[in-house]
C-alpha cells in the first residue's frame, strides 16, 4: 500500500531552525519487516530496533511540545495565536492543509484518511467524507462538507459540543455512545446514538459499534469502530486501556489499517497479536491539553518495536498528514 505521506529527515539544531523543520514534518519511514515462517513454538523474535531519523522525528516532536503547556494551548483555541511555538504552528497548519487535500482528491476505490490532531482523523470515500474524534480549533468549519461524523467517548480530547452542534444542527448523523443526535431528519433510524453492537449505513460506509474500555475502571466507556467502505476496513479504537484486549473484536476479519492509540495501559504486543491489522498507524500524538499522561516519546519508544513484532507496517502520522 502506498502511503502519501513522505519520509521526514530530522533536523536538530537550533530553535528557529528546529522550528521551521517540524512544520514541515510529514511522515516516518517503514516499518522493519518481520518473518512469518519461524515454527509457532519458538521464542519471540528480538523486538525491532527503532531507526535513527524515526528516533530523532520523535524527539524533535516531545522537546516542542514540551514548550506548549495545557494553559498555552487552552488559549489558543480562545485566540487563535500561536505565539512562535511550532507544534501550535504545525496543528493550525493542519487544517488548512487537510481542507485543501479533501477538495483536491478524487476517491475511486480504497478511502483517503488524514490526520488532523491525536485521535481526530478525516475520511474520505467514493461518495462520502466523515469524521472520527474530530477536535480542532476550527473543527466546525468542517461540519458543512461531512457527511457524519463517529466519535469514541466523551472527553474533551475526543469530543467538542460546538463540533456536535454544528454537525446536529445540520441534520446530520452523530455516531456516538453519549449524544441525543435528535437534530437528524428522523432521529429513530438516523440517530447515533448507540451503546450497543450496532451497523450503521451511510452512503458506500458501513460501521460496526462496540464497547471496549477506556482504562480499568472506565468499563466499556470508548466506542470501537469497524468501518467498512468496498472491501477496505478501517479499525479506530479511540482510547482503548489495560485489560480490553479480549474485547477488540473485528468482524470483518483483518483490519487493512487499525488507528491505534497505544497508551492507557493497553498491551500493545497483546492487542495487534490478537486483531492482526495489515498496518497500525499510532495517534493521540503529544495531546497538548493534557498536563501529564501525553503520548510521549518514552511510551512510542516502547510501543512501536512491540507492534512491530506483530505487524509489518507500523507507523507514526502527525498532525495534517496524509495516513493513506
Amino acid at each position: 500500500m502506498k502511503d502519501a505521506g513522505g519520509s521526514f529527515v530530522p533536523a536538530l539544531g537550533r530553535r528557529d531552525f528546529v522550528k521551521g523543520t517540524l512544520c514541515a514534518v510529514a511522515g516516518v519511514g517503514p516499518a522493519l519487516v518481520r518473518g512469518d515462517d519461524a515454527a509457532a513454538s519458538a521464542p519471540p523474535p528480538e523486538l525491532p530496533a527503532i531507526p535513527a531519523d524515526e528516533i530523532a522525528a520523535i524527539d524533535l516532536w516531545q522537546r516542542e511540545t514540551d514548550l506548549v503547556t495545557p494553559a498555552i494551548y487552552g488559549k489558543y483555541l480562545h485566540d487563535g495565536k500561536t505565539c512562535g511555538y511550532a507544534s501550535l504552528e504545525r496543528l493550525e497548519q493542519a487544517y488548512s492543509k487537510v481542507r485543501r487535500e479533501i477538495d483536491e482528491t478524487q476517491v475511486t476505490d480504497v478511502p483517503a484518511v488524514w490526520s488532523v490532531y491525536n485521535m481526530g482523523y478525516v475520511v474520505k470515500t467514493p461518495q462520502a467524507i466523515f469524521s472520527i474524534d474530530l477536535v480542532h480549533r476550527r473543527d466546525c468549519a468542517l461540519a458543512p462538507i461531512l457527511d457524519f461524523a463517529l466519535i469514541t467517548h466523551n472527553h474533551g480530547d475526543h469530543f467538542r459540543r460546538g463540533f456536535y452542534n454544528a454537525m446536529n444542527g445540520r441534520r446530520k448523523t452523530v455516531i456516538s455512545n453519549f449524544l441525543d443526535n435528535y437534530g437528524v431528519a428522523d432521529w429513530r433510524t438516523q440517530g447515533g446514538f448507540t451503546r450497543a453492537r450496532k451497523t450503521f449505513r451511510i452512503k458506500d460506509v458501513e460501521v460496526r459499534t462496540s464497547l471496549i474500555d477506556h482504562n480499568d475502571y472506565l468499563i466499556g466507556y470508548t466506542t470501537a469502530f469497524e468501518i467498512c467502505v468496498g472491501d477496505f476496513t478501517i479499525y479506530h479504537t479511540g482510547d482503548s486501556g489495560k485489560g480490553t484486549e479480549p474485547k477488540l473484536v473485528t468482524t470483518w476479519g483483518r483490519p487493512d489499517l487499525w488507528l491505534f492509540f497505544p497508551g492507557c495501559g493497553i498491551d500493545v504486543a497483546k492487542a495487534v497479536e490478537k486483531v492482526r491489522p495489515k498496518r497500525v498507524v499510532f495517534g493521540h500524538l503529544w495531546e497538548l491539553g493534557h498536563g501529564h499522561g501525553r503520548l510521549n516519546a518514552p511510551l512510542l519508544k516502547r510501543a512501536l518495536p512491540l507492534a512491530r513484532r506483530f505487524c509489518d507496517d507500523v507507523s507514526i502520522r502527525y498532525w495534517g498528514d496524509r495516513v493513506m
